[in-house]
């Protein structure tokens, strides 16, 4: 079997922006644990910004 590497559609960055700080806001309130979900996001959101400069 072949390996297949899963593939992501590049979100806008505002998108990515809206949910960071949705996130960011549900960990504040208690929502959500403080785990590493909003890393992958701060990810996606500087490879976007290296790709565009």
């Amino acid at each position: 079997m072949t390996k297949t590497k899963t593939t992501k559609t590049i979100a806008n960055l505002d998108e990515l922006k809206i949910k960071f700080a949705d996130v960011k806001l549900q960990i504040k309130s208690g929502q959500q644990k403080n785990t590493n979900a909003h890393k992958a996001l701060k990810k996606e959101i500087a490879q976007i910004l290296t790709v565009k400069k």
